[in-house]
């Protein structure tokens, strides 16, 4: 990404804003205007911070918050036009309902006029959003400037991976660039630098992914120690969804590369929203729990009413969590014999079994609507597990995965709910579908991803869908 993009991609929200306010101060004029057209009253022309501050306000809580959740300035203004109409359709949804919000609460004040100032600024802020964005995405996919003004680039790898990895770019971007150099690298290090020299090269573009940086390691100290940007082009079989940032640790800097969510105010809030939920979660279901404990003891009396195991946790590191029992005393030591008896429903290393003979009566109720998972919300207090996240799996099967890159699931807290549990729960025999489902809340977590799957759970649970 050149410099001007990344600055109006930087710029894009506050541009956005200034459009919304923009809007909201005109939308009575406008709807003075169509009023005949419509049959509408019509009123004095003022301004919508005089008529209606609330239509300002809206703006500017949910231009900023609400496209940036919805996913339009996630591509910098490049995305598909068809991308860019279902993300503004999205955005004016939840508009719609941050509107009918104020006047279910101050219906009284809310003139008719206000009415279709309302409606006007709902329809007005989406088109005049799309136009910015559509002349935007023209401007930069057709700016066409003079061969010496373009950055001149030196493209690196293996002739292979150059031929395949520059003719898939998109041509937009490419007319922006000039190559004026292909190396491999075998290029001896004196031609590396006499490219440079002679080309005034000022980008390299290495292809090949992370290992390609490995090997064309030479070139890139080369080109750091002039001050020549360099881009990386990741394999597109990469399975991760990897970002990059630069940190200072007190005189180094060092380049971090993560594929889970980064630290950030929103990942803070969940962890205190963990706490409190879990908190608040205990006492209102504290009917369950002595309603479970009662079950268990007449079902088993000798065992124990808890159960804990050891599951891996944050990075596969073990810890203990807790579940009410709904197994015979004995199950654990049982487990090889009933594999061997009745199989497995489940592919991979997870053990899963519809009429498990370990499972007493009472337990399939308690497994059916979720109660048995009811203590892992002390694991919550203590910081072991999160309300949203992968399930935590046996340590034992965790060692069984059949791929290492599988083990990217464990590198986010574990959870008491996920896609796995709304989306198939137990109903699956994939653990090939488990594994994506966990991936793709990693790659896409947000607070809203976490609070659409809290919502998602309660019928999951309520109706014992998928439980076995």
């Amino acid at each position: 990404m050149t410099r001007s993009r990344t600055i109006i991609k930087l710029f894009l929200p506050i541009i956005d804003l200034l459009t919304a306010l923009t809007c909201a101060y005109y939308a009575p004029a406008v709807a003075n205007a169509i009023a005949p057209l419509f049959g509408w009253q019509t009123e004095p022309n003022f301004n919508a911070f005089t008529a209606s501050p609330f239509l300002a306000g809206a703006a500017v809580a949910a231009v900023p918050i609400l496209l940036r959740m919805v996913g339009f300035y996630h591509r910098g203004n490049l995305q598909r036009v068809t991308t860019a109409l279902r993300q503004l359709f999205t955005f004016t949804v939840y508009y719609l309902c941050m509107l009918g919000i104020y006047q279910l609460v101050f219906n009284n004040e809310i003139s008719i006029f206000m009415n279709h100032i309302i409606l006007v600024c709902l329809i007005l802020i989406p088109i005049v959003i799309f136009l910015r964005y559509f002349i935007l995405k023209l401007l930069q996919m057709n700016t066409s400037t003079g061969r010496k003004h373009l950055r001149r680039v030196m493209l690196a790898g293996t002739p292979e991976t150059i031929k395949m990895n520059w003719a898939a770019m998109p041509e937009f971007w490419k007319r922006s660039l000039c190559v004026v150099a292909k190396i491999t690298p075998q290029t001896p290090q004196q031609e590396v630098q006499k490219l440079i020299e002679e080309n005034h090269v000022d980008r390299l573009i290495l292809f090949g992914g992370m290992a390609a940086y490995h090997d064309n390691e030479d070139t890139i100290n080369r080109c750091e120690l002039q001050g020549i940007d360099i881009y990386v082009h990741l394999k597109d079989s990469h399975p991760i969804n990897m970002r990059a940032d630069v940190s200072d640790i007190g005189d180094n800097r060092v380049l971090i590369l993560t594929s889970t969510p980064v630290y950030s105010w929103a990942r803070l809030f969940k962890s205190v929203f963990d706490r409190v939920m879990a908190a608040v979660a205990i006492i209102l279901s504290s009917p369950f729990w002595l309603i479970a404990a009662i079950g268990i003891k007449l079902s088993d009396p000798k065992g124990p009413i808890f159960f804990k195991q050891q599951r891996s946790g944050l990075y596969g590191k073990p810890f203990g969590m807790w579940k009410f029992r709904s197994m015979y005393t004995n199950a654990e030591a049982r487990l090889a014999e009933v594999k061997e008896k009745y199989g497995n429903e489940m592919d991979g290393p997870i053990f899963k079994l519809t009429n498990d003979p370990r499972i007493f009566k009472f337990g399939h109720f308690i497994r059916k609507f979720s109660i048995d998972e009811l203590p892992q919300l002390i694991n919550i207090l203590l910081g072991d597990m999160s309300i949203v996240g992968p399930r935590p799996l046996p340590v034992y099967e965790t060692k069984e995965f059949p791929e290492y890159s599988q083990r990217r699931r464990l590198s986010v807290k574990p959870g008491l709910t996920c896609y796995w549990q709304v989306e198939g729960r137990s109903n699956t025999e994939s653990f090939d579908f488990m594994v994506n489902k966990d991936l793709k809340y990693i790659d896409n977590w947000s607070l809203w991803v976490d609070f659409k799957l809290i919502l998602l759970t309660i019928p999951a649970v309520l109706f014992g869908k998928g439980a076995k």
